[in-house]
């Protein structure tokens, strides 16, 4: 089984949170909604990978932070089982609008949006980021 390490963003605008959904296209988690954030690529600094993945998914350029919670998830990839151990941060941003840009088609995004924290659990979410945006909201009240 291969390992990977991911990290997803928490940008938050007063009371809203940046989203991505997930296209219908997407073989782990089509249509559903996450926060965005990716894989690390070879020698990239943790910031520097989050920054990287930020900037390719929403268009933001954001200074990473103090990290929100730790979890894993399996996939498989190419027909391989994969175990993803991944953190959420909060992130702040520094410049940029809110784009999609600069999408990979392997990212398979289909939309991207600042959500009112109090409905944001309301959305279709990839299950093991609820307790992310839950954590989150409560955080905020």
């Amino acid at each position: 089984m291969k390992l990977r390490f991911a990290q997803k963003a928490v940008i938050l605008r007063q009371q809203e949170l940046l989203l991505v959904r997930k296209s219908d296209l997407d073989p782990n988690n089509p249509n559903l909604w996450e926060l965005p954030g990716g894989g690390l690529n070879g020698d990239e600094s943790l910031d520097d990978a989050l920054r990287r993945e930020v900037w390719e998914e929403v268009g933001l350029k954001v200074t990473p932070g103090r990290l929100v919670h730790m979890w894993e998830w399996d996939m498989r990839t190419a027909g391989e089982p994969v175990k993803v151990v991944a953190v959420a941060r909060f992130c702040e941003v520094e410049s940029g609008t809110v784009s999609r840009e600069n999408n990979d088609a392997e990212d398979f995004l289909s939309d991207v949006r600042w959500v009112p924290l109090s409905s944001a659990l309301d959305l279709p979410l990839i299950s093991d980021q609820e307790y992310v945006v839950k954590e989150v909201a409560n955080f905020r009240a």
